[in-house]
Parts: C-alpha cells; structure tokens; sequence
C-alpha cells in the first residue's frame, strides 16, 4: 500500500497567490524528504478560495519531488478538450521520474458549468467521452474518434506514454459502478465515512471489477491530521476543517453525495468514521483498518486547509515521516 500527501492548490482569501504557491510548495518538499510515495492535487475554477491551477501546479512541485508517483485528483474533464488535457498529461509525465496517474471526475459546481458554457447535463457523456478519447491520444498513434462532443480524425499527439493509469472520483452508486467499469480505480473522497464507502464498494464497485477479471483494491483520500495527542489533533484541525466543509455545502458537494444530508452535522459527528485525527499510534491503526476492510491501494492524507499556518501543516507531515512512515 502507498502513503500519499494531496497537496490542497488552495488557500485563504487573505492570502496571495504567491503566499500560497510558497507554502504548498515547502509542504511537498516536505513529503518528499518524510518518504511519502505519492503526491495529488485538485482543480477548481472561479473559487470562493485563493486558487491555483492544477497542471502548472504539479508541473512546477515536480521539480522538488524524486521518484514519487503523481496524480491529478482530480481533473474536471467536461472542461477540457481532450486533445489539449493529453499533451499536457504527456508532458507533465516527463517532468519527473515516477508513474502518471491520470484523476478525473465530473464536476458539480454549477458556477462552472455556467462558465464554460458546458449544460450540466452533459457532465456524464462529456465524461465518458473525454476520457476515452484522452487515454487513445495518451497511448496510440493515429487516433480516430467521433463521438457527440468530440472527434478527431488521425491525429497522434507527439509525446505519447505506454499506458496511462486512469482513477475517477465518485459519490452516488452510478458514478462508483461507472468508475469500475471506465477506469483503473475508484478514487474515494475524503467526505464519506468508512461505513458508506464498505457499502458502496461491495454493492457497485466489487461486483464490476470481479466481471471484468480485475483487483478490487482502491485509493482512498482521507482528511488527516496527526499530534502527540488525539485532542490536540482534533483542536488544530476543527476550525479549518469546519470551514472547509461549510463551504462545501455552499458549493453543492452535498447534492452530490448519494445522501445529501450526510455533510449537515455538528463536527464531531462529521469527523466519526471519516477523519484520521488522533496521535500516531491511532493514524497507523486507521492506515490498517483501511487496507483490511477496504482493500486500499493507497491512503491519501489531506493535511492542510485554508487559513491553516504552513508551517503547522509542514511539521504534522514530518512527524508522519518520524512515525507514522516507518511504521505501517
């Protein structure tokens, strides 16, 4: 199983671009040095946070990283063409020396389909579409495609890969038994609780995978934070991760979910079965708990929120390489 750090391209409004750039980027210099195997970040458009783009982001965090495997988790592909999302994959790949896992889910802020123009009831077929014909133009030469949003005739990008490992995020059952059947693996949220994701793998994303002859293993990204004590854990971390998923609510994440009431409690129900918060002795066992009863290829940890103080978050991934690393 992998450790992995998602590295959030996202920060409070009263900081700069610049402020943000700098912290994150010192938080997976970080990662790099405590021995995580794996390092993803996210994308939004027109955030109520301070924002970085996704794909300059990792570009540019490659440059400090060595041999860790990096993922886009997640690419919202109705956005993008995917002529122009494989050669930006394409080169992102030869940026470092690690494997490319390609994320991409649908998207559910209705701000950005307003402003792309994309009507939201293209977001499963623009979906589908997109990522097949991203993974043709990522691995064959010669590429032909017509479909209802995108075509291409004989086309071959110029930096091509072998293969290309593809993850799809997922919340309501549809969209977990599509991920089993389009994609390598369903790459879980942070936002469902352990209960919810037992349930969802064993009725919509187990069955699929064993018809198609494949492991059901899964990644699975988790809110974290670890301390010399379960209360301070929890106390550096409750105020940013409140926030956080208030303004999750204000986007619409919950309408995504296949409960939608599921985000709508007080925190420490909110945090029950669904953040790793505790002392490393407790965070090693979660680690556990999620290989055992998920069958987790990777565990990737969220450490860091908006407003949160890099260095807090830079000395909580240190204290993972001292003791947590080393001991799962």
């Amino acid at each position: 199983m992998r450790l992995g750090l998602y590295v959030n391209p996202q920060g409070g409004t009263d900081e700069s671009a610049t402020e943000l750039f700098e912290g994150t980027l010192e938080l997976a210099r970080a990662a790099s040095e405590a021995g995580f195997d794996h390092l993803s970040a996210g994308q939004h458009y027109l955030s109520s946070f301070q924002q970085l783009q996704l794909l300059p982001f990792l570009s540019r965090l490659t440059a400090e990283l060595s041999g860790m495997e990096i993922a886009t988790g997640i690419v919202l592909l109705p956005f993008h063409h995917p002529v122009d999302l494989a050669e930006r994959i394409a080169t992102l790949d030869t940026f470092h020396d690690g494997r490319t896992i390609l994320g991409v889910g649908a998207g559910y802020r209705n701000v950005e389909f307003e402003a792309f123009g994309v009507p939201r009831r293209e977001r499963v077929p623009r979906l589908v579409e997109g990522l097949e014909l991203t993974e043709r133009l990522l691995t064959e030469r010669d590429v032909s495609y017509d479909g209802e949003f995108y075509s291409v005739d004989g086309v071959t990008i110029p930096n091509r890969l072998e293969e290309i490992e593809t993850w799809m995020a997922a919340n309501a059952d549809p969209a977990v038994e599509r991920a089993a059947r389009m994609t390598d693996a369903w790459f879980i949220n942070p936002h469902a609780t352990i209960g919810e994701i037992r349930t969802q793998k064993r009725d919509c994303y187990d069955p699929i995978r064993l018809e198609r002859g494949l492991d059901t293993s899964v990644p699975v990204t988790r809110e974290a934070f670890v301390a010399e004590s379960r209360s301070e854990a929890i106390e550096t971390a409750r105020e940013y991760l409140w926030e956080k998923y208030q303004t999750y609510i204000d986007w619409g994440q919950d309408e995504a979910m296949e409960d939608e009431r599921d985000l709508h409690r007080p925190f420490e129900e909110l945090a029950a079965d669904r953040f790793v918060l505790g002392t490393p002795t407790e965070v090693c066992a979660e680690i556990e708990r999620y290989e055992e009863e998920l069958d987790a290829s990777h565990v990737v940890f969220r450490t860091h929120w908006p407003g949160l103080p890099y260095e807090d978050a830079i000395e909580n991934v240190e204290l993972f390489g001292d003791e947590v690393i080393p001991n799962v």
